[in-house]
């Protein structure tokens, strides 16, 4: 029996990860049903806590550097001075990693976009260690920044056997540095979660809610970050003022060092008193579970590219806080352009944008929701073109 590893997968807190876990995997058996799936997995103990009915067996890859250790510090001066492949190779590598790798007939990198920050250096030593051992590997759904492809990342990327792209702004970044046999443009396969159906807090009205989703992480990305804040209190504010509409709060990554209920827990607490704002405050909630909230929306504003995915597979008009290029490429493929529909929060200066932002959802909302009606049955099957590269592979 074949054997395959997912890897990058940092763990199920993070709901985006999940799905990506949840729907690889379903494609994997769905091409090819007779294998056996590992998911090599930074915090296993998460991925237990949630239904992953496709993965076979789940291995802890916690990572041996530890911070102040002297391999620790020889990789400290080595990355700042020398570079030295083979040395990272034997103190930066994910050694569970490692060891599951050399029993497996393929390995596949599910991390989508990992290869956007600091390049996914991180990944580096490991990958080039797996190819060594002569394995095939695919990327499955990536966005890269194309400013960053040409070079070293480049050069990397080509270890990979197959690379699935999950919007045309990174694919065309692929194409013109010479990758363009080995990457093909995929949809995201997060677009084929199903979501479950759940019961929505008490006074709230299916297609009456409008749903936002903010993180701490794009608060990282701008130099504003109180007029971010500002902006969705403002938001929040003109829903409530101008609308019978609710407000629903859906945290989508609760991992401790990056828990979107750190900034969603204030605007529920200025808020609770009306009655009109709830918060989806339960850890056991899976990826399934809060694509079933999201799909209950009107609207739909969030800074998570995943809960962006689930709210246009469920064909909810949505704004995307945006801070990268998969933001901006995915709208762009869908609707053809992503002018109204993504708010870069890097040049964000205006307390009112989410608030403009809002209204053109709610003006165009007739033609947006249709848009999504008639792309989406195309753009799911294209999401499925993944596992016919995969068991090309196999």
């Amino acid at each position: 029996m074949k054997k395959v590893m997912l890897y990058q997968h940092a763990g199920s807190y993070n709901h985006g990860c999940e799905a990506l876990a949840t729907t690889v995997s379903a494609e994997i058996k769905r091409a090819v049903p007779d294998l056996r799936i590992y998911l090599c997995s930074h915090d296993s103990k998460e991925d237990r806590e949630f239904p992953l009915p496709d993965i076979d067996e789940i291995i802890e890859n916690k990572r041996w550097l530890r911070r102040w250790s002297l391999p620790w510090l020889f990789y400290q001066v080595d990355k700042r001075t020398f570079n030295c492949k083979a040395l990272q190779e034997k103190i930066e590598i994910d050694k569970p990693c490692l060891k599951l790798a050399e029993q497996m007939d393929v390995c596949v990198a599910i991390g989508g976009d990992n290869y956007c920050y600091n390049k996914g250096k991180l990944y580096w030593p490991t990958e080039r260690v797996i190819k060594k051992m002569g394995k095939k590997m695919m990327l499955w759904g990536c966005s890269v920044e194309p400013n960053e492809l040409p070079g070293e990342l480049c050069e990397h990327l080509s270890l990979f056997d197959a690379i699935t792209v999950r919007e045309s702004i990174s694919y065309e970044a692929f194409v013109k540095c010479g990758l363009g046999e080995k990457a093909h443009l995929v949809a995201d396969p997060a677009f084929l979660l199903e979501p479950e159906t759940v019961e929505l807090p008490e006074g709230f009205t299916e297609g009456q809610i409008v749903g936002i989703n903010l993180s701490p992480m794009i608060l990282n990305y701008t130099e504003n970050r109180d007029k971010v804040v500002e902006s969705v209190y403002a938001l929040v504010d003109h829903i409530l003022k101008s609308s019978e509409m609710n407000v629903l709060l859906v945290p989508h990554v609760r991992l401790p060092v990056t828990d979107d209920m750190d900034t969603l827990r204030p605007i529920y607490e200025r808020y609770k008193d009306t009655g009109r704002v709830a918060l989806l405050d339960d850890y056991s909630l899976s990826c399934r579970q809060l694509k079933g909230y999201i799909s209950k929306c009107r609207f739909f504003i969030g800074a998570r590219t995943h809960s962006i995915i689930a709210a246009y597979s469920t064909c909810v008009p949505a704004l995307a806080l945006g801070y990268s290029v998969k933001a901006k490429g995915i709208a762009r493929d869908i609707f053809g352009t992503e002018e109204n529909l993504v708010l870069p929060v890097q040049t964000f200066d205006d307390p009112e944008a989410t608030v403009q932002g809002f209204e053109y959802l709610r003006e165009h909302e007739r033609e947006l929701k249709e848009k999504l009606e008639s792309v989406m049955p195309s753009y799911k099957e294209n999401a499925r073109k993944s596992a016919e590269i995969f068991e090309s592979l196999v």
